[in-house]
């Protein structure tokens, strides 16, 4: 079976992106999959199924270290899966959208939901510095700034992907003051800050964060200052599968840390685009549920997440 050149370019994008967080590329997934099922050729509900789990298994691979993307795919699956004996083409077709509709719906909810958790954590005159980019984090930031009186951020460039030129983009454009630093300056202007807000591509099974290459340093400057270091995150990024040291952290291109040839054959470039940061140097998680304590965090996905 053969997956149309369409969708694989679809695929691509999301394989290929450097701007956005977990969650809006897990949203993108899904849309994929709803295309892939509106346009899919398949005579059959078995055909169909088939084709389906194709493009799911695709996409579930596609970006390792964002627990999200393989979540919201696999949940979407089994729930076609489970609902397709006797059904007919149209009928499974369309029960393929609405499960798409609906997943993509609730992860915009939870992070509306985490956005009003986290700024309420915020108040009058807070300088917040941000690493990597997050769109619940974005979300949040906004909300903070429509309601509490002259919030800075610092934002970080945040990687050799420089996703941090988007958030200082977007909250430039908003009214919002800003400073934007290359990350060498993480030390420098943390102490500054009032709190450290990041958003997560995964909560491992373990408890560990995986986040934007960058947030452990950051999370150890932030301990030692002494202040805040609050993670964003809807529970979809939480994995019940994988342990922190079994998670591909995503290497991309050399070239973004050094121009080809500009180095010796013998000198190992590397370029992770995440890191682990362990759970002790978070101070809280926001979810859609509430304010997550880290120390509880691994019985939470026990109790919660993996029924």
């Amino acid at each position: 079976m053969t997956i149309s050149p369409e969708i694989i370019s679809l695929i691509d994008e999301i394989r290929s992106d450097k701007i956005h967080g977990a969650s809006q590329l897990a949203r993108q997934a899904v849309q994929v999959l709803s295309i892939a099922a509106e346009r899919s050729q398949a005579e059959s509900v078995d055909r169909f199924l088939l084709e389906l789990e194709e493009v799911g298994q695709v996409l579930m691979s596609v970006r390792p270290a964002m627990a999200p993307v393989y979540n919201v795919i696999s949940r979407i699956l089994k729930a076609i899966s489970a609902k397709s004996e006797g059904m007919e083409m149209t009928a499974i077709r369309q029960l393929t959208i609405i499960k798409a509709d609906e997943a993509i719906n609730d992860s915009k909810q939870a992070v509306a939901r985490i956005a009003e958790f986290a700024s309420a954590l915020i108040t009058d005159h807070d300088r917040i510095l941000t690493h990597s980019y997050s769109s619940t984090v974005m979300e949040m930031l906004k909300v903070a700034h429509a309601r509490h009186n002259n919030i800075e951020v610092i934002a970080t460039r945040s990687g050799p992907g420089r996703t941090g030129e988007g958030i200082a983009g977007e909250l430039g454009h908003l009214g919002v003051a800003v400073t934007f630093i290359d990350d060498t300056a993480m030390g420098l202007y943390t102490a500054s800050a009032s709190k450290v807000v990041v958003g997560a591509d995964r909560i491992c099974a373990d408890g560990m964060l995986i986040n934007g290459v960058g947030t452990y340093p950051l999370a150890l400057t932030t301990q030692k200052a002494g202040i805040p270091f609050y993670v964003l995150c809807e529970t979809l990024k939480f994995d019940t599968r994988l342990s922190s040291s079994k998670v591909d952290l995503e290497e991309k291109e050399t070239s973004e840390v050094v121009k080809p040839g500009r180095l010796p054959p013998e000198v190992r470039v590397k370029n992770p685009y995440f890191d682990i940061t362990p759970m002790e140097l978070v101070t809280g998680i926001v979810t859609e549920n509430g304010v997550l304590r880290p120390e509880g965090i691994i019985r939470y996905i026990k109790d919660t997440i993996a029924k």
